[in-house]
């Protein structure tokens, strides 16, 4: 089909390298502009309410962008690989698609700012995806709900909602200019373009027609003839200054993970443009491993029938004194000269973007809700650990019926729902009871000033030293306590051995170098337990766990898998346990496997019940399971102590018989 082109590629061209909204006031003023008629957005005349009523930051908002470009460019090479028909068969999740249709080497997403270095700051999207063709332009990019729909047919995608494209608009100057220009990735140099502007006389967010026909035009566009770009005049965003650095670490706490890289380019200085290039704040983590303490992942039953089992995995960072030793070791470099104490602040723990984010609800790598560094702090009565510690709850295999009762469109924050309040009182119990973080919470605790026991005094002190890590240190002088052993990634476990060999039962446990194996008469590994019949005999149950019937139990196992044994994408193992009611989370860190075990419905003082245990993929090749038994007794009630407005219950001890 031709297409009859109503403007020329430098009509664009004026707009594209325009820097501030006051180059875009005036670029509106050219003669060929008498023509214009300008459409509301979304064929909705009082659009207002749709448009601002969307993302409350906007970083959140510009990540809606990014997510869109990632989505044009699965769509892409799905066509190109598989064909124009989807079946829900062909991928199931975004990780699945991404790594088979997606080449990180081929594929490009480039965030590019001009503008005024300090008073104003413009932003260029670009990608490689599937682009539009004139025919579909407006249902795309300035449609409301069309483009959401057109996504639910692939179950892979990401922007089901139809609204990100519009988000952004409430954070763009005074005048809510947007630009868009597109072409199909099947219909090269055949460009459709428009800008989108704020109406206030009308209220309105509205988009320029030429006699009511999108702009076109033929030709190529920075030297490509198919793809999307979006430019953002004067976006309204802090760290307008710092593009490739406070920029990038505030807009990594919302991409957390992408597929394709995400170049950022500044070009408002003069000499050489600044460049650097992310895929989230998970890579990031990568590269700086030697600023973690503790990396751990657990798998969490949250006791709801919308939130399941989550992975929750706990980041816990070195405090500044360890991170100074490593410095003075010479045993840190960073891209910008950053020592590690800089580093881990810039990046992942310091400042405002700490206090307001600190816990993360992720969906596909995205953050789509958060909890700020207070809730680690108050809630879970973490206070000297919270400003090291980063949470992320992962919620891609949330239906998507689940995610709209989870978080609303705008994919920010949490609804106030039934289901979001028992999520932040599970991850509230999860987080105060973890050994990894309760044994450093004491730690730190001990070597700061403890002269005043009033806890209000406390906090006001740990206030201020959190704000001053200079003041900090210098309080933290005298003897100092040895620091408890937090061993590396994957400390007493070859990086070679990809899957476990042993599986043995912890009878007691004092920390990570202090623990004793219970050492039986008879064991029930694989090939003790052959025989299925002779399960539930006392000889095969000599170890018995008990736990209060009001009350968690923890039960350790020697498990000498890596840290990432559960979540690799490469052969995941898996660890079932039966019956799997009992279980309230499961975590490997290093070579320990601790499974927290919670009372059965309407459970009774004296019931006793086999556990069983099964890991696989296991042995020399991965082709073999590893398996351990007890026996669970469920005892009294046990009484509860209160400690300020906590209650607080006393576990169970295990016991061999």
């Amino acid at each position: 089909m031709s297409i009859q082109f109503n403007t020329t590629q430098e009509d664009a061209a004026q707009f594209l390298t325009a820097e501030t909204e006051a180059d875009v006031t005036a670029a509106l003023t050219d003669a060929y502009l008498e023509a214009a008629v300008w459409k509301p957005l979304g064929g909705i005349d009082n659009n207002y309410g749709i448009v601002e009523n969307q993302q409350a930051d906007p970083m959140a908002a510009l990540t809606e962008l990014i997510v869109n470009s990632i989505d044009a460019i699965l769509l892409k090479n799905y066509h190109e690989h598989v064909g124009d028909e989807y079946t829900v068969d062909e991928f199931e999740t975004l990780d699945t698609a991404a790594d088979t249709l997606i080449d990180p080497n081929n594929e490009e997403i480039r965030l590019a700012a001009d503008g005024t270095r300090e008073k104003s700051l413009s932003l260029t999207l670009s990608d490689t995806g599937c682009g539009q063709p004139p025919e579909r332009f407006e249902e795309t990019f300035l449609g409301f709900l069309q483009p959401g729909k057109t996504k639910q047919q692939y179950g892979f995608l990401q922007g089901k909602y139809g609204m990100g494209s519009s988000g952004v608009l409430p954070f763009c100057g005074e005048r809510g200019y947007k630009l868009v220009l597109s072409a199909g990735v099947d219909h090269p140099e055949e460009w459709s373009w428009t800008l989108v502007r704020k109406n206030r006389a009308k209220d309105r967010y509205e988009y320029l027609t030429i006699d009511g026909d999108v702009p076109t035009f033929a030709g190529t566009v920075n030297g490509r003839d198919n793809g999307s770009i979006v430019k953002l005049f004067d976006f309204n965003v802090e760290a307008k200054t710092r593009f490739t650095t406070s920029f990038r670490y505030r807009l990594e706490r919302y991409l957390l993970d992408t597929p394709v890289p995400l170049t950022l380019t500044d070009t408002r200085a003069d000499g050489q443009p600044d460049v650097t290039t992310t895929n989230g704040l998970f890579a990031t983590l990568e590269q700086y491993d030697e600023l973690v303490a503790s990396d751990q992942t657990i798998a969490y039953n949250f006791e709801d029938t919308t939130l399941n089992t989550r992975d929750v995995r706990i980041i816990l960072f070195e405090d500044d004194a360890t991170l100074e030793g490593v410095e003075a070791d010479g045993g840190f470099t960073h891209e910008r000269g950053y020592d590690p104490v800089t580093a881990k602040n810039r990046h992942f723990v310091g400042g405002e973007k700490h206090r307001d984010q600190a816990i993360f609800f992720v969906i596909n790598g995205q953050t789509h809700g958060d909890q700020g560094r207070t809730f680690i702090r108050n809630r879970c009565n973490l206070p000297h650990v919270a400003r090291d510690v980063l949470v992320f709850v992962d919620f891609s295999t949330l239906d998507d019926s689940s995610v709209v009762d989870l978080f609303p469109a705008s994919r920010d924050r949490l609804r106030n729902s039934p289901s979001a309040r028992t999520l932040k009182r599970e991850l509230e119990s999860l987080l105060e009871t973890n050994d990894v973080l309760v044994d450093e919470e004491r730690r730190r605790r001990q070597q700061l000033p403890t002269d005043d026991a009033d806890e209000l005094v406390e906090d006001v002190l740990m206030t201020i030293l959190e704000r001053n890590p200079a003041l900090q240190r210098y309080f933290a002088t005298g003897d100092r306590l040895e620091r408890p052993i937090v061993h590396d990634a994957n400390s007493g476990v070859d990086s070679r051995d990809r899957y476990p060999s042993r599986l043995e039962l912890i009878e007691t446990y004092h920390g990570p170098d202090d623990y004793v194996v219970w050492n039986p008469d008879q064991s029930t590994s694989a090939a003790d337990t052959a025989d299925e019949s002779n399960v539930e005999t006392d000889a095969v149950f000599e170890y018995e766990k008990e736990m209060p019937s009001n009350a968690y139990a923890r039960q350790r196992f020697v498990l000498d898998a890596p840290n990432d044994y559960l979540t690799r994408s490469g052969d995941p193992g898996s660890i079932y346990v039966t019956p799997s009611d009992v279980v309230k989370s499961v975590r490997v860190l290093n070579g320990i496997l601790a499974i927290t075990l919670k009372p059965t419905e309407n459970a009774l003082p004296g019931q006793r019940f086999p556990i069983h245990v099964k890991v696989g993929p296991a042995g020399g090749d991965g082709g073999t399971t590893l398996e351990r038994s007890f026996m669970l007794s469920t005892q009294s009630h046990v009484s509860t102590t209160v400690r300020g407005r906590r209650t607080r219950t006393r576990t169970g001890r295990s016991k061999a018989r």
